[in-house]
C-alpha cells in the first residue's frame, strides 16, 4: 500500500498540473476560432445609422428613412413591418414596446412600437441642441448633444417628459452608457468623462481618462470600459475606481471605430473604413484582429444575436451577416475541449494506476523470492 502511495503522491501532482494545462489550452482555440463572417441579407435603405434587434424585429434609425422596423426572422430575406417618418435618427432603445429616439434635430421621440406594422408616436423632449444619443433606464432618458451635455429626463408620465438634470461642462459629447449610479460619455475632446448620477437632479463629473481626441462611444461591462475613437480605434480601461481610470490596452487598425458590440471575450467593432472587425479582448492589455468584413461602404453601428451581426451602413441599409465556427455558450461539462480534457486526464490517471499494481506485484515478487 505504501508502494502505490507512493506512487500517487508522486504522480498525482503532474496529472493536476496537465488538467490545467490541457484545459487552459482548449480554451485559447475556442477563443481564437475563426468566426468567418458571411453576408446573407440585406436590407436597402438610405443612411442607416444605428439598430437594436429584439425577438426577430430590427429598428433601423437613419438620416433619411427615421425609423424602420423590419422583420428578420428569415435573416436571407429581412420585411420592413412598420415605418415612421421622423428625421435623422442617430440612437434608438427599445423597452418593453417603446421606442426612444434621439433625433438629430427634433430631440427625444418617444414612440408605441408594441404593434410594428403601425408604430405611433406618443411624445417628445426638445431642449435645442443636435442630440447624438439616447439611452434609457427605467424612467429616467438620458440625452447627449453637444449644446446641452447630458440631459436627464424623467419619462414616468411617457405623455409628458420632463427634464430633471444636466450635466453641460461645455465640450462637445457624442454617446452615453449607464452602469448603476454612473454615467460614462464619450467626449470628442477629453475622451472619457464619468458622471456621477446618483442624484439625477445634480448630476456631478468625479473622473475621466484623456488619450486623445475623437471619443464617439463607450460601453462598459463589469468594471471594464470599451472607449470607441473616430480616430484611435478602440480603448480599452479599467474604471473600478471611477475617479481614476487605467488604461489597460487598445486596438488601432488605422480606421475609425464609431461602435462597439461586447459578447464575452469578443469585441465586434463597427469601422467606417474596414466594416466590421472582430477583436479578441480576452487578454485586454494585448487585443488583437481575429477575423472581419468590409465590402465597401460606410459602417456605422451594429448588433450582434445568436450567430447573426446587424450592421448599419450608410451605403448598403442594414446588411446581416452570419458567422460561422461561433464558439456556443455552454456549461463546462458540455463543452467538447473540456470533455477531451476531462478523457485525456482520467486516462493517463488509469496508466498511473497499472503502473502503481504492475510495481506493488513486483515489489511483491520479490519479497516472495
Amino acid at each position: 500500500m505504501k508502494s502505490r502511495n507512493f506512487i500517487y503522491k508522486k504522480f498525482f501532482p503532474l496529472v493536476l498540473l496537465l488538467f490545467f494545462i490541457v484545459s487552459s489550452k482548449s480554451n485559447i482555440v475556442s477563443a481564437d476560432i475563426n468566426l468567418n463572417p458571411q453576408k446573407i441579407g440585406q436590407f436597402e435603405t438610405l443612411n442607416a445609422w444605428d439598430v437594436v434587434v429584439i425577438d426577430d424585429i430590427a429598428y433601423v434609425g437613419g438620416n433619411e428613412e427615421g425609423l424602420q422596423i423590419i422583420d428578420v426572422s428569415d435573416p436571407r430575406n429581412p420585411i420592413e413591418l412598420g415605418h415612421l417618418d421622423l428625421g435623422v435618427t442617430h440612437s434608438i432603445d427599445v423597452i418593453n414596446g417603446i421606442a426612444y429616439l434621439a433625433n438629430y434635430f427634433s430631440g427625444l421621440q418617444i414612440v408605441n412600437v408594441s404593434n410594428p406594422l403601425n408604430p405611433v408616436k406618443i411624445s417628445d423632449f426638445y431642449n435645442g441642441g443636435h442630440i447624438s444619443d439616447v439611452f434609457t433606464v427605467g424612467d429616467l432618458v438620458y440625452l447627449i448633444s453637444i449644446e446641452n451635455g447630458l440631459e436627464i429626463i424623467n419619462c414616468s408620465d411617457i405623455r409628458n417628459p420632463v427634464k430633471i438634470g444636466e450635466h453641460n461642462d461645455g465640450g462637445a459629447p457624442n454617446g452615453v452608457f449607464i452602469n448603476g449610479d454612473l454615467a460614462y460619455i464619450a467626449e470628442y475632446h477629453a475622451g472619457l468623462e464619468i458622471i456621477n448620477i446618483s442624484d439625477p437632479f445634480n448630476p456631478i463629473e468625479i473622473g475621466g481618462c484623456f488619450n486623445g481626441v475623437g471619443a464617439y462611444s463607450v460601453k462598459v461591462i463589469g468594471n471594464i470600459a470599451y472607449l470607441c475613437y473616430s480616430s484611435n480605434g478602440l480603448e480599452i480601461l479599467n474604471v473600478s475606481d471611477p475617479i481614476l481610470p487605467i488604461t489597460l490596452g487598445s486596438f488601432n487598425n488605422g480606421g475609425n471605430v464609431y461602435f462597439a458590440f461586447i459578447l464575452d471575450d469578443l469585441a465586434f467593432l463597427s469601422d467606417d473604413n474596414d466594416g466590421l472587425e472582430i477583436v479578441n479582448i480576452s487578454d485586454p492589455t494585448n487585443p488583437w484582429k481575429i477575423s472581419g468584413f468590409n465590402d465597401g461602404g460606410h459602417t456605422r453601428n451594429l448588433y450582434v444575436e445568436n450567430n447573426l451581426v446587424f450592421l448599419t451602413d450608410l451605403d448598403d441599409g442594414l446588411e446581416i451577416l452570419e458567422l460561422s465556427n461561433v464558439p456556443p455558450t455552454q456549461n463546462p461539462s458540455q463543452n467538447p475541449s473540456f470533455i477531451i480534457t476531462v478523457i485525456i486526464t482520467v486516462s493517463i490517471s488509469g496508466l498511473i494506476l497499472i503502473i502503481s499494481v504492475i510495481y506493488r506485484l513486483m515489489v511483491k515478487r520479490k519479497v516472495v523470492q
